[in-house]
């Protein structure tokens, strides 16, 4: 994010500095090659996100990757409460009027992006397009396609249109299963018309095709294009993701961006010391000292004594992201099935094993996923009458999605695409509803309203009533 990105849940638009991505440069003899260390990235075609999210979560958590595009997640709006990772951006668009296609993007919090194209939301072409941005550096744009191998020459067309748009940009990085089985890539010949399309489209563009090795059966249906090749570094199969018939790619992206350092603080309250917050409160002679004091002053002096007491006792830390956050129910033995795992697939590219070997290794680390997810979810579920705060707690999660503020109008009708400025038209505007004409003329229509007469009654024991009835998981 930008300076000036967001907003808190009081309505203020809260601000943000940012800090260049460090990045690691190391010099070899004298020839001046340089090595940096950028973004770590893994594509794959899922066919299917429905009974793959769990080991999608594992591996975030155990890898640490920055970027992650998907194709063929078969998502539709019924699959919107289960889409979420905890500590990455989601970038989607799902196929509509059918089922299956969708592709999507999720991004590592702290990195400054934004979906572009917005005009090509509404399009038939399964494809997003976002741009992170950079400090010192031109903002790069990763796009995520889907070309079905049945698509007929419109959509392909406008296909190849969004990749003529986009390929403007300095950097782009385009990952995506385009079923072109029939492309030699080491000598750039098609047999079939919309191949050779294809192929004068990332020649027109001069995006070159960094993956080599095959990704479905003996095809290279899943590529990895980019109009910099020295951009992407160290392209690899380093499995599949539960059983699917695509591998999983992964890349390094060598290129710094903005980082966000969040400025917000928050309590600590793992380090609190709450017997000194008790004694602090108790030795106030609330009594004498609320006495004669009206509800809005008695309130103001509770709150004042209340935060002088807390800034004594629970420390304040600064609150930053930290990436992907360990799913609840993910256990050490997991971690330990996933390397099994990756260590097989391994041994079985390289003859060293069996496929009936791998895949009963793979249906093993599947069934231990799935049965530690269910155990937990079980687990909420019986104790949600005794605790409902962790219950709803889990389900919220599950339906959080945060969407970026996309551009905007100026005054002017221009477009408005810094954060900065953003934040600044929407204070603008906030701040002409409350205007010195409209808060006069709404106070002299109070003082000429009579005042209502109160309609409660209301003591001690009702209160009393109701506060005993209060569901504090709420």
């Amino acid at each position: 994010m930008l300076e000036g990105e967001g907003n808190d849940r009081h309505g203020h638009f809260t601000f943000n500095s940012t800090e260049e991505m460090k990045t690691e440069r190391v010099h070899q003899g004298g020839t001046g090659q340089t090595k940096v260390r950028g973004f770590k990235c893994i594509y794959t075609n899922a066919r299917s996100m429905g009974n793959k999210k769990e080991e999608l979560e594992l591996l975030l958590q155990t890898e640490g990757y920055d970027i992650v595009g998907i194709t063929e997640t078969w998502w539709d709006d019924s699959h919107d409460w289960n889409v979420v990772v905890e500590g990455y951006e989601l970038f989607k668009k799902n196929r509509k009027g059918r089922r299956g296609g969708g592709v999507a993007l999720y991004v590592r919090q702290g990195l400054d992006c934004q979906e572009v194209l917005q005009s090509v939301v509404d399009s038939p072409v399964e494809s997003i397009w976002v741009k992170i941005s950079g400090q010192r550096t031109k903002g790069m744009v990763v796009g995520v396609c889907y070309r079905p191998p049945d698509q007929g020459e419109e959509l392909d067309a406008a296909l190849l249109e969004q990749i003529n748009r986009v390929s403007r940009h300095q950097n782009v990085i385009i990952m995506g299963d385009f079923n072109f089985p029939d492309v030699c890539w080491e000598t750039s010949s098609a047999k079939r018309q919309d191949s050779c399309n294809f192929l004068t489209c990332l020649a027109d563009n001069f995006l070159s095709q960094m993956v080599e090795e095959p990704t479905r059966g003996s095809a290279i249906l899943d590529l990895i294009l980019t109009n910099k090749e020295e951009l992407v570094d160290g392209v690899k199969v380093v499995g599949t993701l539960r059983g699917s018939d695509h591998v999983l790619l992964q890349f390094q992206l060598l290129w710094g961006t903005k980082e966000v350092r969040n400025q917000t603080c928050t309590l600590d309250f793992r380090r609190a010391d709450f017997n000194q917050l008790r004694g602090l409160m108790s030795v106030i002679p609330w009594a004498r000292m609320l006495e004669g004091k009206g509800a809005s002053e008695g309130w103001s002096f509770l709150k004042r004594e209340l935060l002088e007491a807390q800034a004594l006792t629970i420390p304040a830390r600064q609150k930053h992201s930290k990436g992907s956050k360990k799913p609840l129910w993910m256990k050490r033995d997991l971690q330990k099935k996933l390397r099994e795992k990756k260590e097989m697939y391994r041994k079985w590219r390289e003859g060293q094993t069996s496929k009936e070997e791998y895949m009963k290794v793979t249906r093993s680390c599947r069934s231990a996923i799935r049965e530690a997810k269910a155990q937990y979810e079980l687990g909420l579920a019986t104790g949600a009458r005794y605790n409902r705060k962790n219950f709803y707690r889990y389900v919220r999660s599950k339906r959080k999605i945060k969407e970026a503020i996309g551009p905007l109008l100026g005054v002017g009708g221009e477009t408005l695409m810094e954060n900065r400025e953003k934040a600044d038209r929407l204070n603008d505007f906030f701040a002409s509803v409350f205007s010195l004409k409209n808060s006069s003329s709404s106070r002299d229509d109070r003082r000429q309203e009579k005042t209502p007469e109160w309609p409660y009654d209301i003591d001690e024991e009702v209160v009393e009533r109701h506060l005993a009835e209060l569901k504090e998981y709420k």
